[in-house]
């Protein structure tokens, strides 16, 4: 709840913003701000599903870099989360493409779910 009501403390931040905008169109303070607590009240189980929801994957990505895996220099991959993986806290290990489609395979063969096709 304590997250929830910081939350809407940040979207009231905008108020002065967004009042000016309205004002113009007729609303007034008061109004605004209900509006704000009411956009704050939807967006706050919207935006916590979008940052904290494992549905989606989490790739990082180096232009070049050193492969883990073979040594070779060149763009690097490393997926950070998926459903059911979770390597935020892990050390970070990054692959180049060949390699990091190994790795997503050998994933897949273990019944993690990565978008994308496999070889």
């Amino acid at each position: 709840m304590k997250r929830f009501i910081l939350y809407l403390i940040r979207w009231q931040l905008s108020t002065p913003i967004l009042w000016l905008v309205v004002k113009n169109l007729g609303a007034g303070l008061w109004q605004t701000i209900v509006a704000n607590l009411i956009g704050g009240s939807v967006f706050f189980w919207v935006d916590k599903f979008i940052f904290t929801s494992k549905a989606a994957e989490m790739w990082h990505f180096k232009e070049k870099g050193i492969c883990d895996d073979c040594g070779k220099e060149t763009s690097l991959w490393r997926l950070v989360l998926a459903p059911n993986y979770d390597r935020r806290e892990s050390e970070p290990k990054f692959f180049c493409m060949e390699c990091s489609k190994k790795r997503t395979d050998q994933l897949r063969n273990k019944g993690i779910k990565i978008r994308g096709k496999s070889r």
